[in-house]
C-alpha cells in the first residue's frame, strides 16, 4: 500500500455522505487494490451506546465507506469522477470486541479480492484498534454502469 506521507483530498471531495452520516475522517493510504482509512467514533454520534461508544454492527458503515473512498479515489487517479455503488452485505462480521471506543481512532482497511466486469465486487476488510485487529467482515459491493437505471429497476 502507498505510504502515509502522501496527502490525500478530504473525505468530503471523495465521498457523498456529509455529517452525522460521513463516519470516516481520512485516508491515510491508498492503492489500485486498498484503501486504509483513519475514522474516530464520535462519542455523541447517533450511533454513540450509553458509554459513548460505537456498537460492533456500525463498523460495516466504515467498511462500507472505505471502500467507497477507494473506488472514488481510484476513479479519480484515472481522471474520472466518482460514481456511486451499493453495499450488497456480508455474510460473516466476526469481532473480538462488541464496540469501538468513542473518541479514539481506528484505522479501517479494505482490500478487493473480487470485481467483475458487471460491477460486481467483493472486499477484505478489518478494523484496528490501538493495532490489533478487533473486527473482520468480507463486504460484498456493486457498482452498477448505470446507477439511474438500476434504482428504477430495483426499488419500483
Amino acid at each position: 500500500m502507498t505510504a502515509t506521507s502522501h496527502r490525500w483530498p478530504p473525505i468530503g471531495e471523495l465521498l457523498p455522505h456529509r455529517a452525522p452520516m460521513l463516519l470516516i475522517d481520512a485516508v491515510t493510504a491508498h492503492d489500485a487494490n486498498s484503501i486504509c482509512v483513519q475514522a474516530t467514533p464520535d462519542m455523541h454520534g447517533w450511533y454513540a451506546d450509553a458509554q459513548g461508544d460505537m456498537p460492533v454492527h456500525i463498523v460495516i458503515e466504515l467498511m462500507a465507506q472505505a471502500i467507497a473512498a477507494h473506488e472514488a479515489l481510484t476513479r479519480r487517479l484515472s481522471g474520472l469522477p466518482p460514481a456511486p455503488g451499493v453495499l450488497l452485505g456480508t455474510r460473516r462480521l466476526e469481532a473480538t470486541v462488541t464496540s469501538l471506543p468513542g473518541g479514539r481512532p481506528v484505522s479501517v482497511h479494505a482490500t478487493c479480492v473480487l470485481r467483475d466486469d458487471t460491477g460486481n465486487g467483493a472486499y477484505d476488510c478489518h478494523v484496528e484498534s490501538d493495532g490489533e485487529s478487533v473486527v473482520t467482515a468480507t463486504l460484498k459491493v456493486h457498482q452498477p454502469k448505470d446507477f439511474s437505471a438500476f434504482l428504477l429497476e430495483h426499488l419500483t
